[in-house]
């Protein structure tokens, strides 16, 4: 019977070769999560091309304009340069990881700038809110910043394949600054739709979940801004999720 130090890997050039088989697992989830995420947005983003078009063609270029472009295509900047990152072979980890970093930085940053604005627009400009929900959003830009400088990357064993390394403790910064604002964001949108549309004063706790999580009675438009961060809100904590349990 052959020993174990006997056994020869019939690939001993793959990365999970040289993994635990608990990390291998879980980096094998990140893979699938990573590519299936980028896939879903290439999707999302052909789809609304014609829209993006008529936005930048047609209408007056403006800096919430700006900011939306930046949001969308630096997200798929980072989906591109992650997917890239952890299913191909590249020679220099370390860049690559900076590079990654880099565009979360700006990912996050542009997106949560994005929902600011909503939510000013939202409380027509009112000062207070305008100025809590600035600090919130400068928390999200130096906590994303973190990013860039609490990890970086490594070649998995003796392969060209990558992994990121290096963490530092501070790194949950970007997480928790993130789910913050997004949260304050959610709450502060569903109580000023609530409030401006809500007219009929009632306790019934069914009418409110009803009027607060689905936007029922509310209009379309209003709907659509309660549905749109709701959903937001869930798909990118879900993804935050499943990346920080990896």
């Amino acid at each position: 019977m052959a020993s174990s130090s006997e056994i020869s890997l019939p690939n001993p050039f793959t990365p999970m070769a040289f993994l635990p088989p608990d990390l291998a697992y879980q980096k094998t989830i990140t893979e699938y999560v990573t590519v299936g995420g980028l896939s879903v947005l290439i999707w999302d983003i052909l789809t609304h091309l014609p829209f993006d078009f008529k936005l930048l063609i047609r209408q007056r270029v403006t800096f919430p304009t700006i900011i939306y472009f930046l949001s969308r295509w630096s997200t798929l900047l980072y989906a591109i340069s992650t997917a890239v990152f952890e299913t191909a072979p590249v020679e220099n980890c370390v860049t690559l990881s900076k590079v990654v970093c880099a565009v979360y930085h700006v990912t996050i940053s542009s997106t949560a700038l994005l929902f600011f604005l909503r939510v000013r627009a939202i409380f027509d400009r009112n000062r207070y809110v305008t100025i809590g929900f600035f600090i919130l959003w400068l928390g999200v830009l130096g906590g994303s910043l973190t990013a860039v400088l609490s990890l970086s990357g490594m070649h998995v064993g003796n392969t060209k394949y990558c992994a990121f390394s290096n963490f530092k403790a501070y790194r949950s910064a970007a997480n928790i600054t993130l789910v913050v604002f997004d949260t304050c964001v959610l709450i502060a949108i569903t109580w000023r739709l609530s409030n401006t549309h809500l007219t009929v004063k009632s306790d019934d706790i069914r009418l409110k979940a009803r009027f607060n999580l689905l936007g029922k009675y509310l209009p379309a438009f209003s709907r659509a801004l309660l549905q749109d961060g709701q959903k937001y809100y869930m798909y990118g904590h879900i993804d935050l999720f499943i990346y920080e349990s990896s």
